[in-house]
């Protein structure tokens, strides 16, 4: 099947879901995770106001899933994937600001990640089946706040730390019917690669992480999975842009404020 690549904007004030068609997003009616039908009606892509493109019930992420970042620093290949919630108060959109809340100062830091998003309701599914599960890929900046998250030698705080409102942005696009071992990740801060790595160094590939997960927990319906991030990411001033791109999947453009 041809890859397609699915977000949601904002009609109007409504949210909708389009389909990239070229230089425009055709307009869709229903559900994105059923039988979503074509209006013969779109818009321009240049005219695009981004929502996420999907709305998790659970947002997680993975920490320490990148065989070169694991030997850099010394750290012990685990052996079930390292996974924290992301609240959902984080998440965001392409183009939409990374902005501080009031009275924060501290450090912010890029993690430019592989998003999956899940597309039907799944407990201890099989492994043989995980692909079925599995909906599409997507771009996903886990934004850190380090100080935070290191604040407690007793208790390492990944949610507060990751949690921050705009903290957590995804999108543009889904892009199904796309195999991702061979795609590479990159984080791009004001035009300057930072980060630039493979998804075939992951130590839990993107089913294996779902398969893993989905043994204890269940997935729904456009829950995001972010698979961990790799060497190179750093710390953001004020008014610098960071860019997450991933050939296939998009690109995904937020500002620091």
């Amino acid at each position: 099947m041809a890859v397609s690549h699915w977000c949601r904007i904002a009609i109007d004030g409504q949210p909708r879901i389009g389909k990239l068609e070229s230089d425009r997003i055709a307009l869709f009616d229903g559900d994105l995770f059923g039988e979503p039908s074509a209006t013969g009606r779109s818009i321009a892509l240049a005219e695009a106001d981004w929502l996420s493109p999907v709305e998790p019930r659970q947002f997680l992420g993975l920490w320490n899933n990148f065989h070169e970042r694991l030997q850099k620093q010394g750290w012990r290949v685990p052996d079930f994937p390292l996974f924290f919630v992301k609240l959902n108060g984080s998440l965001s959109a392409h183009q939409r600001s990374i902005t501080r809340p009031a009275g924060f100062d501290g450090r912010v830091k890029f993690e430019a990640e592989l998003g999956i998003v899940i597309g039907e309701s799944c407990f201890q599914t099989a492994r043989k089946d995980i692909d079925r599960v599995i909906f599409g890929y997507t771009c996903v900046n886990d934004v850190t706040a380090p100080e935070e998250l290191f604040a407690n030698d007793e208790f390492h705080q990944w949610c507060r730390a990751k949690s921050l409102p705009g903290f957590g942005p995804v999108g543009p696009y889904i892009a199904t019917d796309i195999d991702p071992s061979s795609l590479r990740i990159r984080g791009i801060l004001d035009g300057e690669v930072k980060q630039d790595y493979p998804v075939a160094d992951m130590i839990f590939s993107p089913a294996e992480i779902v398969w893993h997960i989905n043994r204890e927990i269940p997935l729904y319906p456009g829950d995001v999975i972010a698979c961990g991030t790799s060497l190179g990411a750093v710390d953001m001033a004020d008014g610098q842009t960071i860019v997450v791109e991933i050939p296939g999947i998009g690109a995904l453009s937020n500002r620091l404020i």
